[in-house]
C-alpha cells in the first residue's frame, strides 16, 4: 500500500515538472507584447474573482439584504441574464448554499479544495486536457456527462436543474471561472465527487 502511494506522489511530481516545464517553454517563445497582453489578462481575470469574492461576502455578511439590493449583477453572474425576475426562485437557495459551503470549510479544511482555482487562472467551460482524460471505460460523448449529476448531488447544488438534469449556470461567469467549468483539476475533486467520467493523466487505471 505505501509502494503504491510512493508511486502515485512519484507520477503527481512528475506530472507537475512537466507542467511547469510546459510553462516556462511557453514563455520563452512568446514576445514581450504577447507577455504584456497575458499579464493584462491574468490581472483581468484575478480581479473580476476577487469582485465575485467581494459579492459573495457582503451577500452573505448581509444575510441576503446586498444580493437583493444588485439582484441584476447575481442574475447577470449565475444565469447569464439581467432579467433577473426569471430566476426568482434560485436566490434563496444559492444564498442558503453560500452558509451551507462556508460551514463545511469550517468544519473540514480540506474542503477548500472546492476553490482550487488560481486568481490568475483563465476562464474554462472544460477541463484542461494537458493533466485530464476521459476514463477508458466512459463509451459517451466527450461533451455530455449521460445523466451523471453526482458532482451536483454531492454538494446539492441549487444550480441542477431536477427536471432535466441541466445545469442553470452552465457556461456562465460563475461556471467559466470557478470550478464547475475546469472540473477536474486535482485527484482529490475526483475521489470526492465519485466521477466516473474523467481521470487525471498521471493515474493508471485500476
Amino acid at each position: 500500500m505505501k509502494h503504491a502511494e510512493m508511486n502515485k506522489k512519484n507520477r503527481q511530481k512528475k506530472n507537475n515538472g512537466i507542467t511547469t516545464a510546459l510553462s516556462i517553454d511557453k514563455i520563452n517563445q512568446i514576445s514581450l507584447q504577447q507577455f504584456l497582453t497575458l499579464i493584462r489578462e491574468e490581472g483581468r481575470w484575478a480581479a473580476a474573482r476577487l469582485l465575485f469574492y467581494l459579492y459573495i461576502a457582503l451577500s452573505l455578511i448581509t444575510f441576503g439584504g446586498f444580493s437583493i439590493l444588485t439582484l441584476p449583477i447575481a442574475s447577470r453572474l449565475f444565469f447569464d441574464s439581467w432579467a433577473f425576475w426569471r430566476y426568482g426562485k434560485y436566490y434563496p437557495r444559492l444564498l442558503l448554499q453560500g452558509y451551507r459551503v462556508m460551514g463545511k470549510m469550517l468544519k473540514d479544511s480540506s474542503y477548500k479544495f472546492l476553490f482550487s482555482v488560481p486568481l490568475t487562472g483563465q476562464p474554462l467551460k472544460s477541463p484542461d486536457r494537458n493533466i485530464t482524460r476521459l476514463a477508458s471505460n466512459w463509451v459517451h460523448e466527450e461533451n455530455t456527462c449521460h445523466n451523471c449529476s453526482r458532482c451536483c448531488d454531492k454538494i446539492f447544488c441549487p444550480l441542477l436543474d431536477s427536471a432535466n438534469g441541466n445545469c442553470i449556470a452552465y457556461n456562465t461567469f460563475y461556471w467559466r471561472y470557478f470550478l464547475c467549468g475546469r472540473f477536474p483539476t486535482t485527484q482529490q475533486q475526483l475521489d470526492y465527487y465519485g466521477c466516473p467520467k474523467w481521470k487525471m493523466r498521471y493515474q493508471e487505471e485500476g
